[in-house]
């Protein structure tokens, strides 16, 4: 019931779109011509800036990448008695390092590897309950195997791992690995390289697709409550269809673990706020409400409090 699938690339796909100028407003065809050309302007500066960004960090983490690369090679050719080699490979470390100090000075931990790893369940929230229950009672039964094999399916979510380089002492750690291969002391320098490896940073930052999922059909209901080609008859119903959607979504989070059901109580309840509050005065006020319970949500999904 689930796919997985390992993304090596990011892509960012970026939709510009225009608005036709109907036969009546061809004497204003100029100035909204202008207008559109503006508001163009403002996209494209913003997808380059992006761009560059992107391009930066990238050009970040191929420098920590390759000065984590060249250290575990480091480690190799001392295995392999051949320190003349390994000192090269950690000069080459400390040269990337400088570069990051010198780029990043406030920067405490670089990231040297990132892997995205995406899990997606397929099911309905009707079919999921089932499963879950499922599990319970082959748990109960002491079918651990059988639960264990239902259980392994039940996730929808992008998981980030990322492997950090602490800048704060792995350069001082390579620079005596070096004095120790210059003083023929080749044992003592494999061991601190061995140490310094140990000290790399792993975190794990968990997104739930269904929540991920649910923000796209409240963005959608949220757009379509202002749209001005459409009755109110008609935007209400497509309103309450994609905010239903939303809260389906939201359910199978819940079902899969993402939280208790005191961390989506307030969503749904706003949301259902929706249902008497749409194309009033309150209506504005209610999304504000939505859109906050929502990042309060995923804030205590994606970085849960290890105390409470």
């Amino acid at each position: 019931m689930h796919t997985i699938h390992k993304l090596a690339t990011y892509t960012a796909l970026v939709l510009v779109s225009s608005l036709p100028l109907s036969f009546d407003a061809l004497a204003d065809a100029e100035k909204k011509s202008q207008k559109a050309a503006s508001v163009a302007n403002h996209k494209t500066e913003a997808i380059n800036k992006q761009k560059v960004l992107s391009e930066k960090i990238q050009s970040l983490i191929n420098e920590a990448k390759g000065a984590l690369s060249a250290t575990q090679q480091a480690l190799i050719s001392l295995s392999n008695k051949d320190p003349k080699a390994a000192r090269v490979l950690l000069q080459d470390v400390l040269t990337k390092l400088d570069i990051l100090l010198v780029e990043h000075p406030a920067m405490v931990l670089v990231p040297a590897d990132v892997e995205v790893d995406v899990v997606d369940y397929e099911g309905d929230a009707k079919t999921l309950e089932k499963q879950v229950k499922q599990a319970d009672k082959l748990l109960d039964g002491g079918q651990l195997q059988g639960a264990r094999q239902l259980l392994a399916g039940l996730a929808s979510e992008i998981r980030i791992t990322t492997v950090s380089i602490p800048l704060g002492t792995y350069p001082s750690v390579i620079k005596a690995a070096i004095a120790q291969i210059d003083a023929d002391k080749n044992d003592a320098a494999q061991t601190l390289l061995e140490d310094v490896l140990n000290t790399l940073v792993e975190e794990v930052e968990v997104t739930p697709l269904p929540v991920v999922r649910a923000e796209a059909f409240l963005n959608k209901a949220s757009e379509l409550e202002r749209q001005q080609d459409m009755t109110k008859a008609d935007s209400r119903a497509e309103v309450l269809k994609n905010t239903a959607a939303a809260k389906d979504e939201l359910k199978i989070a819940e079902l899969l673990g993402y939280g208790n059901q005191d961390d989506f109580a307030l969503l749904y309840t706003v949301i259902d706020d929706l249902k008497n509050e749409m194309h009033t005065e309150k209506s504005a006020a209610t999304w504000e409400k939505i859109k906050k319970a929502l990042a309060d949500l995923k804030d205590k999904i994606v970085h849960p409090n290890p105390f409470k």
